[in-house]
């Protein structure tokens, strides 16, 4: 199991929705999703809390140790002197007399009344007090035994992760300084100089200094953006530097790089890469559905978070429940409740619809900006089980912000 799916089950094993273990450490429901959908890792002091909370250790949620841990039986000596001990105790009990007296003759007179001893009664008593002490210190030193190895499974941890760190960042400067020997430039630079969103399209501003210039040496500029390639030559300065502007569509993942040639070599120099610019020009929209629970009803109400600059932006917004991607119905736009705060939209939704198993379900909001470019930002998606009766975050559908990938 990875670490993600071994979160997962102990948090359903002690009953706990996303939301309510999020509670318990001090995280957001996002952190929860994402621990357990492995999109990331939990930070250490997390990954000891949540050895508190499950009562499992460090090695354990990392998958380093077997995953259950049985009570150890006693053996046959244990045994025998549990035995004993209780043997003595019912020895000392009073109540038997000895089997070998016979009826009271006649001349004996009335049978008296035997007085009945204590000692017995009194060593069964100080036998029971010290079996209590006895077991009482065994359990004490076992529990501190317990917590003195989760703790040191706990600092193991703490070294192993500390040690991951100083080895990965070491690793990093070793890399740095091999790319900065082996970089075919001096000098180096890409930047975005304009953008164009009606066009979709990014211009970005390129140099490169060769660190050893010939005469006869010329430059392209590669821009490699949304799977097209925009190829532009370079224009040589006076101080040996090839310049260009060069435009591509704007998309998320943008790579900029310079080409030296000489005669028929051709060396290619990465200049900078640019990640994300595509989904940072859209409004900041936050959409909260309220799908999760333990009730595979869908109905009543649903809000939109809009960020501080996105109402000027946005000119259409449409909130929608889907299945599987697919639009079920379109929710109307409501009226905020009085104690209502914040730039929150709130929504109803008339009817009801009852969540089938084996189905992804996710509130999310179509929206069209000022430059009349759409985007879709969906809520958790939920999938209903049938044996818990229980609605959870289904990490397989991840977020999806292209309306072409939507049907409504």
């Amino acid at each position: 199991m990875t670490v993600g799916q071994r979160i997962a089950q102990k948090r359903k094993e002690l009953g706990l929705s996303q939301e309510g273990l999020g509670a318990r450490l001090g995280v957001s429901r996002q952190a929860i999703y994402k621990w357990e959908s492995d999109a990331a890792l939990p930070e250490i002091e997390k990954l000891v809390n949540l050895s508190r909370e499950f009562s499992v250790s460090i090695d354990w949620l990392l998958g380093q140790e077997d995953e259950s841990r049985e009570p150890r039986e006693l053996t046959a000596e244990q045994l025998r002197m549990v035995e004993e001990i209780v043997g003595r105790y019912l020895a000392a009990r009073p109540g038997t007399e000895p089997s070998g007296g016979d009826e009271p003759s006649k001349d004996e007179g009335p049978e008296r009344p035997k007085k009945r001893r204590r000692w017995p009664l009194v060593l069964a008593g100080l036998a029971a007090v010290v079996l209590v002490g006895v077991f009482s210190n065994l359990f004490s030193r076992l529990d501190r035994l317990y917590n003195d190895t989760q703790n040191l499974q706990m600092s193991v941890g703490e070294i192993r992760y500390d040690v991951n760190s100083q080895i990965y960042g070491i690793t990093q400067r070793v890399e740095d300084i091999l790319q900065s020997q082996n970089a075919l430039t001096a000098e180096q630079s890409a930047e975005v100089s304009d953008t164009d969103y009606r066009a979709n399209t990014v211009t970005v501003s390129a140099r490169a200094v060769p660190r050893t210039f010939v005469e006869g040496m010329t430059a392209e500029f590669i821009l490699v953006s949304g799977g097209e390639t925009v190829t532009v030559p370079g224009e040589l300065g006076d101080d040996h530097a090839f310049t260009a502007q060069i435009t591509g569509p704007l998309s998320d993942n943008i790579a900029v790089s310079a080409v030296l040639l000489i005669g028929d070599q051709r060396q290619t120099q990465l200049l900078n890469q640019f990640d994300g610019l595509y989904s940072s020009s859209f409004p900041e929209l936050t959409v909260n559905g309220g799908l999760w629970g333990f009730h595979p009803e869908v109905r009543g109400d649903a809000d939109v978070l809009v960020g501080a600059d996105a109402a000027a932006r946005i000119t259409s917004l449409r909130l929608g429940l889907f299945r599987d991607k697919k639009l079920l119905a379109w929710y109307e736009q409501a009226e905020p409740p009085a104690n209502s705060q914040g730039d929150w939209q709130f929504f109803r939704l008339d009817g009801e619809w009852v969540m089938e198993p084996e189905h992804v379900y996710c509130v999310a909001a179509v929206v069209t900006d000022e430059y009349g470019r759409e985007r879709v930002y969906q809520d958790f998606p939920v999938m209903y089980d049938p044996e818990s009766e229980y609605v959870d975050y289904y990490a397989p559908l991840t977020e999806d912000p292209n309306p072409a990938n939507w049907e409504y």
